[in-house]
């Protein structure tokens, strides 16, 4: 709590300066013409008072200032409301994404990460039933395939970046579409215009097959899709996208971006939220 505090200063520090003076012009405000009225004098003791201003004026500055967890914006002229909270996205409600390669690998080990979503969907959502993933790629992208690759491990199908199949659990449906390539040793990588590419595959398949639900979709193009950009500039790409596809179409009522908690202290939410509203 004490190092997001010195975050939210070292991100506005004008307005906790800000807020601490209006705070304690508002104490004096207040509490002066009830000690008059009152007839309380307070002789003696006007280090202890204004002590006391002083540390209400700091906790009024530090709840003013304090990070944002969650935000909430809608993109004028359309239908969507967009939501960036910090959270687990498996414990959101809705609709979920999953990232993943063209392959549609669904091996834990060399081609998935035991630690990526993918990885943990596989694991946690899946119960380890490789096939479920198998048998949705093989149903949903028959005749899709633009070549075949031999791998050191994996699958050796390719599939187009953009590419989507569903998979409904509890409930919720799971997008899992291709956003990064992999070479010959199952190595992913990604790019700005290649991940551009792969949402507006996604978009197109959330707008058909969710119904109008909310949909959940993680920081996509962190962490092992190697995009190359730090987390804010990822937000700001999936926000270009998904404004592109609400213009376009109506898409979802609510899309909601899950973060982790180790990019807190590289995203301003509040930032990001005046930058769109």
């Amino acid at each position: 709590m004490i190092k997001k505090i010195f975050i939210g200063i070292k991100r506005h520090p004008k307005r906790f300066l800000l807020a601490m003076a209006f705070g304690y012009s508002l104490l004096w405000s207040i509490l002066e013409p009830i000690l008059s009225i009152t007839d309380i004098k307070p002789t003696g003791y006007n280090g202890y008072y204004l002590g006391a201003y002083g540390l209400l004026s700091l906790i009024i500055a530090v709840i003013v200032n304090y990070p944002k967890k969650s935000v909430k914006f809608n993109f004028k002229n359309t239908n969507t409301k967009v939501e960036i909270v910090f959270g687990d996205l498996f414990k959101v409600s809705g609709h979920k994404v999953i990232s993943g390669s063209e392959f549609f690998d669904s091996k834990i080990g060399k081609p998935v990460s035991p630690t990526s979503l993918q990885g943990v969907f596989i694991k946690n959502v899946l119960g380890n039933h490789q096939s479920l993933i198998d048998d949705a790629v093989n149903s949903q992208l028959s005749g899709k395939q633009i070549e075949t690759v031999q791998r050191t491990d994996g699958k050796n199908l390719r599939y187009e970046i953009g590419e989507t199949i569903t998979i409904s659990h509890n409930e919720s449906i799971y997008f899992l579409f291709a956003l990064s390539k992999t070479d010959i040793d199952c190595t992913a990588f990604s790019s700005p215009s290649i991940m551009l590419k792969a949402l507006d595959g996604l978009w197109n398949k959330v707008r058909t097959e969710g119904n109008g639900h909310e949909v959940n979709i993680p920081l996509v193009g962190d962490g092992l899709a190697r995009v190359g950009l730090p987390a804010s500039q990822l937000i700001q790409l999936i926000l270009i996208s998904l404004l592109k596809s609400a213009k376009e179409r109506d898409l979802s009522s609510t899309i909601r971006i899950v973060l982790q908690e180790n990019v807190f202290e590289k995203v301003d939410l509040e930032l990001i939220k005046n930058n769109w509203e």
